[in-house]
């Protein structure tokens, strides 16, 4: 183990005061509550009262936003300012004489308030959502008032409450310890120490820093804005990861806003060039631009996957995962690897208590009985072993009896120590000690250690090997020495939905990996169960594994899982790619974990409840903060489960990939449509009506701005019902392979500009003095005016740009698989509304068309549409075999290997033949496995 070294000094930090001068934040504090006047009761309820009415809660003051700054907060920004750009100009050009171009100011007027009321009204209701989750996940503290230990809101604390810090919790306000006993604290979020600070009796924990190690009482002293946290909450910045959704969302809007910015200021040059610089010339041909711009750049694309992603989030909360990051569900979708706990998330985490095996003459009810009173007297809030072994107890006791046996001192467990120790006494028994915890630290401390070590070590690898957790425990004698009295055997059960569950995430390309700090034997008697594979590795043994390796790269020694050998010349790497499960794990080994899975570049999701596991959580694409976490842990998670077990995360994969799918459909939907407007309309641009029609002044083809702002009003309300659509969960993990995206947009987008240039060719055939052929088919009489070919492409534009959305979420046909209603009623309306126009309004130079013109528009854009459906599975079908996308690449970053199965009665005796082979190469396998020469040590957790 590494040396500990000295904490890093603590960063000064200073603050302007209210009277202009600057001082130290710390010296700044005045008026403490006196830490004798708070009596070892706690404060009575009336009491707190008093004090809560007198200094409010204990939360940061937040800040109010005007709501009417906020929503005239959406009316900024880029795209936003280009409307009113656009609808300056149409103003400009209404009152320099040109009356017609009012309907395009008031339908630019209303597209700008109709976006931004409704942004302003979505982000509202997620921000109250986001607060009544926020209010579900409001810290707890174990707070001591009218002599009763509880567990109240941490709101609710006073300056003079009597607390309890333990190890994992956040320390929720200014608190200054007392007692005989240190702690570890960890205050990286206040001060920038990168090393846990060691705090005793008299010093002031501060509020937001974390308990890493121990255990003790502590006073407030001070709560909300008057914390050292409120005061410096100015100066302290919160590290925002960009996710992978966003880096794709920013590729795909870049690439798309520079070709659309390219093609529009080649079309204004065009437009400048053939109708000159006046003024009224100068406004029509920017105003025309600028719209065009709009209706290209994908305006509504983060708005749209947002809503998708938040839909998702507000699913996977009524099954219990409440989401903290919304890109963190993209990322769960492409999930290779999930880290999962062992107890309590694999496990029931409820320990059932066999009967004890006796050392001494104590009876069994006895041992059970001074085993409970080696814990925290707490009504709420003891761990599960505490739990277990008082319930147990109380079968025969009462607590009233319990109560007569006063705890003078506690020492907390402490993973340091293994062990949890009371210091008790009683009228007729006098003051005597009780420990509890892994059996070799327990043995340490015992005086007949040397008769009982060896037998106590056996019972101690036999239940291990049946996958029982066994505890040591030892009484003080006369002279206050500790001699061992007897071992208790726990077992955590596996869920009864968790086999099922690990097959279904195998079956979706997702191995499940365990992580535990139990002892490998248990680890894997526990997967054995489950069916994950017994290639379960000790942490300490694969770092010695690989030490041992270069020391001496000619030695090779093998120990098979039934063979009784295992290679131990593997790579460490190699080893943790290769492996269903871990052993022995530390806090910190977690991280190391996570980091090699991602360097092989697979998508890590990590589960983890306690303040050690928040590096590895943030170092996870997908942090994951089980049930009962603490709230380090929940901070540091990316999604929170309020519902124990591995279900509620395979149900959250499976709604994860839906959401990926309906996200990537809209993204294939909305490139392929700003490659149809901006390249139709660039080509457009070049077709001179003053040549094909008689009477016609205009020089290039281009559509009323109104008919421009209607194509994006109609496509955008129809596509944000995408995010209820129907789609099939992937069976692998998912990756968004932009290439492809690309590649279907284009084929996609080009076979409908190719459609409508030739609708347009034909139209301005139709202007020729004596038409035939193809125009006779479209038009009534084979003539046409220049204003009603403008509603023709007007028509075709808007049905084929919808259309496309049917054809973009799927792979294969169109028709396999069924819209959803929303979707489906979405498209309908819009059909009818862009048809409507084209029939009955003339408006803008725009002139209506008939029935026989609409009709044949319908079939040739359903023609079309077909035609480039099947063009789509083509693509698709050349993309799979040419191997133009690497998607078997993405996938073979987790190889599923066949799992070796073992017997109940095989893996007993791998695990016997493991130590036994330790035991015969101590040259080589002592250093390897960790174990002592004389005794293989247990490493139980406790």
């Amino acid at each position: 183990m590494a040396q500990e070294q000295p904490p890093m000094p603590a960063m000064d930090y200073h603050y302007e005061a209210l009277d202009g001068k600057t001082g130290d934040l710390e010296a700044a504090y005045s008026d403490e509550i006196v830490v004798s006047e708070t009596p070892e009761t706690g404060l009575t309820s009336g009491e707190a009262k008093l004090r809560l009415a007198k200094y409010g809660y204990n939360q940061l003051p937040e800040k109010k936003e005007s709501l009417i700054l906020k929503f005239l907060s959406f009316f900024w920004g880029p795209m936003p300012c280009m409307i009113w750009l656009a609808a300056a100009v149409e103003l400009v050009q209404c009152v320099t004489g040109s009356k017609e171009h009012y309907a395009d100011f008031a339908v630019l007027l209303g597209l700008q308030f109709a976006n931004g009321t409704v942004a302003f009204f979505e982000e509202h209701n997620a921000g109250n959502a986001i607060a009544e989750l926020k209010a579900s996940l409001a810290p707890k503290a174990n707070v001591t008032r009218d002599g009763q230990n509880m567990i109240i809101n941490a709101r609710e604390l006073v300056p003079g409450d009597l607390i309890t810090l333990q190890i994992g919790s956040v320390i929720p306000a200014d608190a200054q310890l007392i007692g005989e006993r240190t702690i570890e604290v960890d205050q990286a979020a206040l001060t920038g120490e990168s090393l846990p600070v060691t705090m005793k009796a008299g010093d002031t924990a501060k509020m937001g820093s974390t308990v890493r190690r121990g255990e003790m009482d502590a006073v407030v002293v001070k709560t909300g804005a008057n914390t050292f946290f409120g005061r410096a909450a100015g100066m302290i910045s919160e590290v925002r990861q960009q996710g992978r959704f966003q880096k794709v969302l920013f590729n795909v809007m870049s690439f798309l806003m520079g070709l659309a910015t390219v093609l529009v200021i080649i079309i204004l040059c065009i437009l400048l060039v053939d109708n000159g610089t006046s003024t009224k010339q100068l406004l029509e041909s920017i105003g025309t631009a600028v719209v065009i711009l709009i209706a290209s750049i994908p305006i509504a694309m983060q708005v749209v996957a947002t809503v998708t992603m938040a839909v998702g989030a507000g699913m996977l909360a009524k099954k219990k995962a409440i989401v903290a990051r919304l890109s963190a569900i993209e990322e769960l979708a492409g999930m290779h690897t999930l880290c999962s706990d062992k107890t309590g998330t694999l496990t029931l985490n409820k320990l059932k208590l066999d009967d004890p095996i006796m050392f001494g003459p104590m009876s069994a009810e006895r041992l059970v009985f001074v085993s409970a009173l080696a814990a925290k007297r707490l009504d709420a809030g003891q761990d599960a072993i505490d739990t277990c072994i008082t319930n147990k107890a109380l079968e025969n006791s009462t607590k009233a009896e319990m109560g007569e046996y006063k705890q003078v001192n506690f020492i907390p467990f402490d993973p340091a120590i293994k062990r949890t120790e009371a210091t008790l006494e009683h009228p007729k028994e006098g003051r005597f000690r009780v420990t509890k915890g892994a059996a070799p630290q327990i043995l340490e401390l015992c005086v007949d250690r040397a008769h009982v070590e060896r037998k106590v070590l056996n019972v101690v690898n036999n239940l291990a090997d049946r996958g029982y957790r066994a505890l040591g425990v030892a009484v003080t004698n006369r002279d206050d020495k500790f001699e061992f009295a007897g071992v208790l055997s726990l077992f955590d059960p596996p869920r009864h939905d968790t086999k099922a569950t690990i097959e279904r995430a195998q079956a979706m390309g997702v191995q499940v990996k365990m992580i535990t700090g139990d002892h490998t034997a248990i680890a894997i008697e526990t997967a054995r169960r489950l069916g994950m594979g017994c290639t379960i590795h000790c942490v300490s043994a694969m770092k010695s594994t690989q030490e041992n390796d270069r020391q001496n790269s000619k030695e090779e020694t093998k120990i098979d899982a039934k063979e009784g050998l295992i290679d131990v010349r593997q790579d460490l790497d190699d080893m943790i790619l290769a492996a269903d499960g871990f052993a022995e794990v530390l806090p910190e080994d977690k991280y190391k974990i996570v980091e090699v899975l991602q360097n092989s570049g697979q998508i890590v999701g990590m589960t983890g409840d306690g303040v050690n596991d928040a590096p590895a959580l943030k170092k996870a694409e997908i942090g994951i903060a089980v049930e009962g976490a603490t709230d380090a842990a929940r901070a540091a998670a990316d999604i929170v489960l309020t519902e124990p077990g591995l279900s509620v995360i395979i149900d959250a994969m499976l709604m994860s990939r839906k959401i990926f799918q309906r996200v990537r459909n809209y993204c294939i939907y909305r490139v392929a449509g700003t490659i149809q407007l901006i390249f139709f309309f660039f080509v457009a641009i070049f077709f001179r009506p003053s040549d094909a029609f008689e009477g016609e002044s205009e020089k290039n083809f281009r559509l009323p701005v109104l008919a421009v702002v209607f194509i994006t009003l109609v496509n955008d309300a129809c596509v944000l019902t995408i995010s209820r659509d129907n789609v099939i969960s992937a069976k692998s993990p998912q990756a968004w392979h932009l290439k492809e995206v690309f590649i279907i947009s284009a084929v996609l987008g080009f076979t409908a500009v190719a459609a409508s240039i030739c609708l347009l060719l034909v139209g301005f055939q139709a202007g020729k003095s004596d038409p035939s052929g193809l125009p006779c088919l479209v038009f009534e009489g084979c003539k046409a005016n220049y204003g009603n070919v403008q509603s023709a492409v007007f028509l075709n534009l808007c049905i084929s740009d919808i259309i496309t959305v049917f054809s973009a979420r799927t792979r294969s046909w169109f028709f396999t698989r069924r819209p959803a209603g929303a979707l489906a009623i979405a498209f309908v309306f819009a059909v009818c509304s862009t048809s409507a126009i084209s029939l009955f309004v003339s408006f803008a130079g725009m002139k209506h068309i008939g029935w026989r013109t609409a009709g044949v528009i319908w079939v040739y854009v359903i023609v079309c549409f077909l035609i480039r459906d099947g063009l789509k599975i083509l693509a698709y079908y050349i993309i799979d075999t040419s191997g133009i996308i690497d998607r078997q690449g993405y996938l073979d970053l987790v190889q599923q290997k066949k799992k070796e199965m073992m017997s109940e009665e095989v893996c007993r005796k791998f695990s016997q033949d493991l130590v036994r082979a330790v035991k015969r190469s101590m040259d080589a396998t002592d250093e390897l496995f960790g174990f002592t020469k004389e005794i293989p040590e247990r490493k139980d957790s406790y």
